[in-house]
């Protein structure tokens, strides 16, 4: 029976809120199922050179998102065990655990191996890479590491997913000593692995050019968005959060961390000439307060409009597809994204999407009408125009709801779970 070993840390330290943690849910639930589905049906997972991309990140067949099971090609086509490890120091994010116990089936096993330990232990394990997980009882044929970091480890065939490299590219937005730790550790990971998963084509391209790796060794397999973030039917809507949150108009929507990178100091200026040609709403910013945010609250302070500004903090999912389905529209003015979810989310929820046309968010936003809304970063009066495009026609409105839903279909787990299946078939029979 295959082993397939998934490093589960991040999720188990951090929870599901942030993009890794997700998409490790996300990603174990559905290599379990479709693992599953394909032995039973006698087939085969998606070959990774399905919907291959050339080095530009331009698709090479408009059907990139479409599984057809006659490019399917043979992989993990038996019984597996999953064992699930973790090096983790709190037990907030344990309940996941049940989540993934209540997927197993007759086919498909799954092990945990986990290992708490404190902060301090966990450093120290780290730096001195010893002891390998192996010694404390976790075995596999294969390793994925799905969060840039590998774990103490003998094993030689190593998955590694790396979701952007926004440290190196944009060293002005984080701290010295987090981009020397973790670009030394990164560059050294991509080197080992037998194999990259990438999030989108842009950070395949960053991969292939900042570290020299062979294109051939990247394989992009896109997230999706939960099935959580929908359009809802009107009474389904709970407009008594709106009061939790001091909303009392109509207001546009952003969502992120709140850091220099998401660029909220351009949307707040465009709000503001928003604001100035008389329209009455507001602007919602849903996330959690990140690294060097100082600047973002000081724009928010010296806007004439800041008592239409609200900064919402982190929402619970529940409680963010209400707010997506109660907006006017989404606005996501972001620098760089390794993915960029909450586009995907807004989009999955029929809201119009105006957003930055930078790094990986021209991939999401695929559809021709969709795009036109795409705007150069830092360009608040155009971010306006645009804004005020779609606050002032409803008929736009209805026309890019729609839209919006057709572009986020083209997405889903069950395809990244067949890649990233693929990926592992490549590795686990040496196939180049």
């Amino acid at each position: 029976m295959m082993r397939i070993g998934i490093d589960i840390s991040t999720l188990l330290n951090h929870g599901r809120d942030i993009g890794a943690g997700r998409y490790i849910l996300n990603l174990v639930k559905n290599l379990i199922a479709v693992n599953a589905a394909n032995i039973n049906t006698g087939k085969a997972g998606v070959d990774d050179n399905f919907a291959a991309t050339n080095h530009s990140g331009t698709p090479a067949t408009s059907q990139a998102n479409t599984i057809s099971r006659s490019n399917l090609v043979a992989t993990l086509q038996e019984p597996v065990t999953f064992v699930l490890t973790a090096r983790y120091v709190t037990d907030e994010h344990l309940a996941v655990i049940e989540d993934f116990k209540k997927l197993k089936t007759g086919y498909i096993k799954l092990e945990l191996k986990l290992f708490k330990t404190s902060q301090k232990k966990l450093d120290c394990w780290n730096r001195l890479r010893f002891p390998p997980i192996e010694l404390l009882g976790f075995k596999a044929d294969l390793l994925h590491c799905p969060d840039f970091l590998i774990p103490p480890t003998l094993n030689k065939n190593i998955v590694l997913t790396i979701h952007d490299l926004a440290f190196i590219r944009f060293p002005q937005f984080n701290f010295d000593w987090f981009i020397k730790k973790y670009t030394k550790e990164v560059t050294k990971n991509a080197q080992i692995a037998k194999r990259i998963i990438a999030v989108s084509n842009s950070t395949k391209n960053d991969i292939i050019d900042l570290f020299g790796i062979n294109p051939e060794k990247v394989i992009v397999t896109h997230e999706a968005s939960d099935e959580v973030f929908r359009k809802l039917a009107e009474d389904e809507k709970k407009y008594n959060l709106q009061k939790k949150y001091n909303i009392g108009k109509k207001f546009i929507l952003s969502v992120g961390t709140i850091e220099p990178r998401k660029n909220f100091e351009t949307l707040i200026r465009a709000f503001n000439m928003l604001k100035k040609d008389g329209f009455d709403i507001q602007l919602v910013i849903a996330g959690r307060t990140g690294w060097k945010s100082e600047a973002t609250y000081q724009e928010k302070e010296k806007s004439p409009f800041k008592e239409d500004i609200v900064f919402a903090g982190r929402l619970s999912d529940d409680e963010l597809v209400q707010l997506y389905n109660m907006a006017e529209l989404f606005v996501y003015p972001s620098i760089f994204e390794g993915f960029g979810l909450p586009v995907l989310e807004a989009m999955q929820c029929g809201l119009p999407v105006v957003a930055s046309n930078t790094s990986s968010i021209p991939e999401i936003v695929s559809e021709p009408v969709t795009r036109t809304f795409l705007v150069e970063i830092n360009n608040e009066r155009e971010f306006s125009e645009k804004i005020k495009l779609i606050l002032s026609d409803s008929h736009l409105r209805k026309e890019l709801s729609k839209k919006s839903i057709a572009n986020a279909a083209k997405f889903s787990w069950n395809l990244t779970a067949e890649k990233t299946l693929a990926a592992y078939s490549k590795v686990i029979k040496n196939v180049k």
